[in-house]
């Protein structure tokens, strides 16, 4: 019976979303029009290059030299091995959500188990810096923009420490010194990296649609509530809406980092998407950033 119902609900919304794309064809058109040049302008560019050199890093074994160096240190506060500096490292400088592209990766290369993958994920989220700076300035002054970044990142260190009593068993990597010879390693990459990057412009510009359509045909014009709507389904959206509505600062940054921290059901689907032919556990992301909002909001109050 609930499932009926769950079905019924989802084609009830289906049509009704139908005739609103007729009904408003040109707003629709601009919509899937921003979510493209969205794309273009600040995923593509961040992430189109990530992917392909971290293929070709992992392909010259550039991760068993952070595993060397960072590996007692990684082993003694967060209890997991080297190559989460990694990781966290690569998905810092380029964004969600490289951090399930590297860790799916890192697992079928046999640089990971899933059980380690699915541990990492949880505290490797990070939203790409220029995209943030951009977006914030936007919104708040240049010191509570960075203040908003550091906490943003400081909470997957403390997220990691919280989780380390939990941490897998560390499995034997299989590094050498070696650079493996692949000489078709661009062209592989540079097919996978197409392939994701598909799937990201089609959820982005899904989640924008969706997001105009349910903020306008349920909610209407109450600003609030249209900003925290747009900010749980899709992030970009969130804070535009966050830049346009009357609130104090402080409750705008509580507002700004929660909707960051959690990613938006965009980044959501995307990690999972990126990892549905793995067994590494999308939850462990899902977990991951219900604690990173809580600390988060915690940290921004605070300071």
């Amino acid at each position: 019976m609930k499932e009926k119902l769950l079905n019924f609900t989802f084609c009830l919304f289906s049509f009704i979303s139908i005739y609103f794309i007729f009904k408003n064809n040109q707003e629709v058109a601009n919509i899937i029009i921003d979510a493209v040049n969205l794309f273009f302008k600040k995923v593509f560019v961040s992430l189109f290059p990530m992917f392909i050199l971290n293929d070709i890093l992992i392909n010259l074994n550039i991760p068993y030299y952070f595993y060397l160096i960072f590996n007692n240190f990684f082993l003694k506060i967060f209890h997991t091995n080297g190559l989460a500096a990694y990781v966290f490292f690569m998905s810092l400088i380029s964004g969600t959500p490289s951090n399930a592209y590297i860790l799916k990766e890192l697992v079928n290369d046999k640089k990971l188990s899933n059980d380690e993958a699915s541990h990492f994920l949880s505290f490797t989220y990070f939203s790409n810096p220029l995209f943030l700076i951009v977006m914030l300035r936007s919104i708040f002054n240049l010191k509570t923009s960075i203040k908003i970044i550091i906490i943003h990142y400081i909470s997957n260190l403390i997220i990691a420490f919280l989780l380390r009593n939990k941490a897998p068993k560390i499995t034997i990597n299989t590094f050498n010194e070696q650079s493996k010879k692949n000489g078709s390693i661009l062209i592989k990459s540079i097919n996978k990296t197409i392939n994701t990057l598909l799937m990201i412009l089609g959820t982005i510009t899904f989640y924008m649609l969706i997001t105009y359509i349910i903020t306008n045909l349920i909610i209407g014009k109450n600003l609030f509530f249209k900003t925290i709507l747009s900010s749980i389904l899709e992030i970009t959206n969130g804070l535009n809406n966050l830049a346009n509505i009357n609130l104090t600062s402080k409750i705008k940054e509580i507002i700004g980092i929660s909707t960051i921290s959690f990613g938006g059901l965009s980044i959501h689907t995307q990690i999972k998407a990126i990892l549905e032919e793995t067994e590494i556990k999308y939850k462990c992301f899902f977990k991951g950033r219900i604690m990173h909002t809580i600390i988060s909001i915690i940290l921004i109050i605070i300071f």
